[in-house]
């Protein structure tokens, strides 16, 4: 039985879900908390979202989302912050769901970021994050 359940990033559980499709590998963070007999439990709001793998760049512009060129990442295309907010509630209810107080989530991420939408809507329901990567 575990001590403990968490979420944390797909991305960083090895999962492949990053914008680009490449492989990832499990972060020597998940390694450590599933040692300790934490229940880890992966996560991915932009694919729970409804976006795809591998998906178009993005750039955060005052609270909104937008595809990026992939090749300079500067020209704003499609907004896609409906999905970044779907994924964020969906995260909600699997930590809801779970019993999850805790988050480990990739800090650099438009959606799982402290300052991204999946990472702030968790914290406002008091679900603790923790920048991980």
């Amino acid at each position: 039985m575990p001590s403990e359940t968490v979420l944390a990033s797909a991305c960083s559980c090895g999962e492949t879900c990053r914008w680009h499709g490449r492989r990832t590998y499990k972060t020597r963070a998940i390694r450590d908390l599933e040692a300790a007999g934490i229940q880890v439990i992966p996560v991915c709001p932009e694919m729970l979202g409804g976006l795809t793998c591998p998906r178009p760049p993005v750039k955060s512009r005052r609270g909104r989302v937008f595809e990026t060129d992939p090749e300079t990442r500067s020209v704003l295309g499609p907004e896609r912050t409906a999905e970044f907010q779907a994924g964020a509630e969906a995260t909600l209810e699997i930590a809801v769901a779970a019993g999850a107080r805790k988050a480990y989530l990739c800090r650099n991420s438009p959606s799982c970021a402290p300052s991204g939408i999946a990472g702030k809507h968790l914290a406002a329901h008091g679900i603790e994050i923790v920048p991980i990567w």
